[in-house]
């Protein structure tokens, strides 16, 4: 016997209409922090970063970055949220959507009253046995989004590999631009990667793709 999905509530609908709104982005950003500082370097741009300029922007942390560091990595999505070796699994909390028919995302629509909850939407990653070779990885998340006409919308990000961390909060403002956020995390030997991701105030709408996890490749001077 054929089952017949149920129709779309009206709830679902408006949901899904500012889905396929969001689609149409009207520009890029790009955000570059380091975990241990919380020190954070936002970018507007017109495309997409390249790993190029990837490598290029977070090196203005201190370190000369390969663009080779975003190849091979950890990397987990809403339709792919756990790995059983090594140990990686991705949570999400209150999300209004979670895997729609053809999209790998989850989806957030926030009223322009909602008021930072003790416990706040988001989501949370883990890696059991993180990537790097030099002490160091890059936690890649992929997010759409904007923030309320007139509001601040922020996400709040921490890493945490071994050592102290910082919280980093992540402007998402204007209208609906695709934003990756690279962050720096020290992996201390026997600990794993967490990173947690919280959405607050002023945000309207949010849809998350993936987290990734790789090792950081550094660029050393001379030659070869």
């Amino acid at each position: 016997m054929t089952q017949v999905n149920a129709p779309p509530t009206p709830r679902d609908r408006k949901i899904l209409r500012e889905l396929n709104e969001l689609a149409e982005r009207r520009g890029f950003v790009h955000h570059v922090a380091d975990a241990a500082s919380g020190r954070i370097v936002t970018t507007v741009l017109d495309r997409p970063p390249t790993p190029l300029s990837r490598a290029e922007r977070l090196s203005r942390l201190g370190h000369p970055f390969d663009p080779s560091t975003f190849g091979p990595s950890y990397r987990l999505t809403p339709r792919v949220p756990y790995q059983a070796s090594p140990l990686n699994w991705l949570t999400t909390y209150d999300a209004d959507i979670a895997r729609p028919d053809g999209d790998d995302l989850v989806w957030w629509s926030l009223p322009r009253d909602f008021i930072d909850p003790h416990d706040p939407p988001g989501l949370r990653a883990y890696f059991g046995e993180p990537p790097a070779e030099t002490g160091r990885c890059v936690a890649t998340l992929m997010f759409d989004g904007g923030s309320w006409q007139g509001l601040p919308g922020h996400v709040v990000v921490r890493a945490y590999g071994g050592s102290a961390s910082a919280s980093i909060s992540v402007p998402f403002a204007g209208g609906s631009d695709h934003h990756t956020i690279d962050i720096v995390v020290a992996s201390t030997p026997g600990n794993h990667v967490e990173v947690w991701a919280d959405l607050k105030a002023g945000l309207h709408v949010v849809a998350f793709y993936s987290i990734t996890l790789s090792r950081e490749l550094v660029v050393f001077p001379g030659p070869f």
